[in-house]
This record gives structure tokens, C-alpha cells and sequence, in this order.
């Protein structure tokens, strides 16, 4: 009779019996799989888990959203400060130069628009260079909008016209069939000759939806109702 202690399996080796992943010794018995233990700490690791992630998904989404409101309310505060500082920018500047008299002789009355024109083209040129530690090469003003035929110094039946004027700070050619081009800051001048008064409003670049908020003052536009 041999009494020797059964040898018994560890841990790991009854697992490993288990998954049939090891074989164990022909005289040593393998315990059988305690599916009912099993099944009552699965349901209860499960139940664990769901119970965690009810806690914490909703925490997680929440801080999510608040991190995205936080994130939407700083860009509108950014882009409400852009836009005040767009109004400020834009201020009109008021200027006085020869007045347009109708009962003098029309090529007098053309030089005299000329010459109120020069005199705001300077002033845009003076306002530029505070604006701007770049080199200002000068102003360039054409009528505003561009559909517009016709030289309006010379229509003298018009007594007021908005120009877009460009202050230069380079210049570049395009090739012999082309004039060329110009970089610079933009303004927009209106220029009212028969009383001889101007003003001219720096035009900051925006988008349709601003610019329709955020238009020029009434003292750069003809119409009210225009850019």
C-alpha cells in the first residue's frame, strides 16, 4: 500500500488543465471547473462594469461638452474683440479742400475737384504712414464701384463720389502686356465736391457675414445702405 500524499495541482496549473493547456500527471486529479463561482463573479464583474461606466461616461461626455463650450465662448470673445477693434480702425477722418463753385467755368471746376481729390489723397497718405512702419510710396484712388463710367472730377453734374484708394507701399510689373499692380493698405474716400468737404475710412478685410454687421461708417459710404 503506498502511502505517499497526493501530489495536488497549483494555481496555474489547474488552469492550465482547465484550458487544456497542460497536461497534468495520470494520479493527480484535476478539481472541476467551478462554473457556478465563475458564472456569480462574471455577473459581478459585469454588473461592476456596467455600474463604472454609468459613472464615468457620463462625467467623461459632460466634460467634453463644457471643454467644447468653453473652447466656442473664447473664440466668440476673441472674435467679438476683432470686431471692435475693426470699428475703431475703421473710424472716419474728415478733411476740407476747395469747394466746387457751379458758376465757375467747367475746366475750372474740373481742376478745382482735381486738386480737392489731391489734397485727400495726401491726407489718406499722411493717416497711412502713422499706421504703418512701412515705406508709403504714394496713393492710388479710382472710383468706387468700378462700374462706374467716366472720370466723376469731370462729371460735373455729380457732386459727390466714392473712390477705393490704395496706399502703396510696393509696387510690381506683370509683363510688358500688363500695367502692372500694386500692394498696400486700402481705404475708401468720399469726396463731396460741392462743398468741398472729404472723408476716408481704412477698410479692414472681412467676411460677408461681418461686413454686413460691421459696415463702414455712413461718413465713407454714399448710400447708406452700401459698403
Amino acid at each position: 500500500m503506498n502511502d505517499r500524499p497526493r501530489q495536488r495541482l497549483g494555481r496555474l496549473e489547474t488552469l492550465g488543465a482547465w484550458l487544456n493547456l497542460w497536461t497534468p500527471p495520470r494520479d493527480v486529479p484535476v478539481p472541476a471547473v467551478p462554473w457556478k463561482a465563475l458564472g456569480i463573479t462574471a455577473t459581478v464583474l459585469v454588473a461592476g462594469l456596467v455600474a463604472l461606466a454609468l459613472l464615468v461616461f457620463p462625467r467623461v461626455a459632460a466634460d467634453r461638452d463644457a471643454a467644447r463650450e468653453r473652447e466656442q465662448r473664447i473664440a466668440a470673445e476673441r472674435h467679438a474683440a476683432l470686431l471692435a477693434s475693426v470699428d475703431r480702425e475703421q473710424q472716419p477722418h474728415l478733411g476740407r479742400g476747395p469747394r466746387d463753385l457751379p458758376a465757375d467755368e467747367p475746366a475750372r471746376r474740373v481742376r478745382t475737384r482735381i486738386g480737392l481729390i489731391t489734397e485727400a489723397r495726401s491726407a489718406i497718405a499722411r493717416d497711412a504712414r502713422e499706421r504703418s512702419a512701412r515705406r508709403i510710396l504714394g496713393v492710388q484712388c479710382e472710383p468706387f464701384p468700378r462700374a462706374v463710367d467716366g472720370t466723376p472730377t469731370r462729371e460735373l453734374s455729380r457732386g459727390a463720389a466714392a473712390y477705393d484708394c490704395v496706399a502703396v507701399t510696393s509696387r510690381f510689373d506683370t509683363g510688358a502686356s500688363s500695367p502692372g499692380g500694386v500692394i498696400g493698405m486700402p481705404f475708401r474716400l468720399v469726396a463731396h465736391f460741392d462743398s468741398g468737404r472729404y472723408a476716408w475710412c481704412r477698410i479692414v478685410p472681412l467676411g460677408d457675414r461681418d461686413r454686413l454687421s460691421h459696415p463702414l461708417p455712413d461718413a465713407c459710404r454714399l448710400e447708406p445702405s452700401g459698403a
